[in-house]
């Protein structure tokens, strides 16, 4: 605990920093955590035989998109990751599961190149990434909120068959929490009363999610931890899994929605 405690400090002064700096630095960290997550993924899933070449070319493309030029940009990305993948399905030939995959190529580019070309969308949205920090430091108080409340106070189980550890008591706690610090954090935004409140909500039903996506991913191919690069916390798909789910579900309610 003392370890994960020392860890998630750290990682929270890093984010401040990166993010408020921004420019080729926060790119660079971010293109590096979008590949290294990827690379988690494709290990996760080997047993599936993935095409990690196309869903790296895929993720780097989509990231740069991102961050050089528009969310437009990241569609025609994502079309030349699945013609890379298609490509190299065909170099392949015509072999049994060679469409598995394919398809689990497509689905970590996918789920890795959306999540993290959105944390490089929504750092401009607002000076110095005070938007971008809001979703990240929210999806991480609810994180650990949900799993103090639950250890203390969980007693329904949330998903007993993917996390049994997690409940609906904790569930609450950190969605209380989250939306709690949005509001706040929202005072020193661009952000106003309502829209903080709308996107607290949203990362604290996205969040909980992005965690149980990846714990389904990991319940199927009978596997802890993602990786061992984070102390106390895994790896990093183990660290990033609810922000990726939270930081598209926020570019698009902040874009679509509240209007940043």
């Amino acid at each position: 605990m003392t370890t994960r405690i020392i860890t998630g400090v750290v990682l929270a002064v890093l984010a401040i920093v990166i993010v408020y700096h921004g420019g080729l630095v926060f790119f660079l960290v971010i293109t590096a955590l979008a590949l290294l997550a990827l690379n988690e993924f494709y290990r996760l899933t080997r047993m599936y035989r993935p095409l990690p070449l196309a869903g790296f070319l895929g993720v780097l493309l989509m990231v740069s998109m991102a961050w050089f030029f528009s969310p437009f940009a990241v569609l025609g990305a994502v079309c030349a990751g699945v013609l890379f993948t298609a490509l190299l399905g065909l170099a392949a030939g015509p072999k049994r599961g060679v469409t598995v995959r394919m398809a689990v190529t497509v689905l970590g580019m996918l789920y890795i190149g959306l999540g993290f070309s959105a944390v490089m969308l929504l750092q401009p949205l607002d000076q110095h990434g005070g938007i971008l920090l809001t979703v990240i430091f929210g999806t991480w108080a609810g994180d650990t909120m949900a799993y103090f409340t639950g250890r203390f106070f969980g007693s329904t189980p949330m998903a007993p068959v993917l996390s049994p550890k997690k409940t609906w008591e904790g569930f609450a706690g950190g969605a209380i929490s989250t939306v709690l610090l949005v509001m706040f954090i929202g005072l020193y935004t661009s952000l106003h009363p309502g829209g903080s409140f709308l996107l607290g909500i949203t990362i604290a039903v996205a969040g909980p999610l992005g965690d149980l996506f990846e714990s389904l991913v990991k319940r199927d191919v009978q596997i802890k931890d993602s990786g061992r690069g984070i102390p106390g916390h895994g790896g990093v798909l183990d660290r990033f899994d609810a922000l990726i789910f939270a930081a598209v579900a926020s570019y698009f309610v902040l874009t679509l929605v509240v209007g940043s």
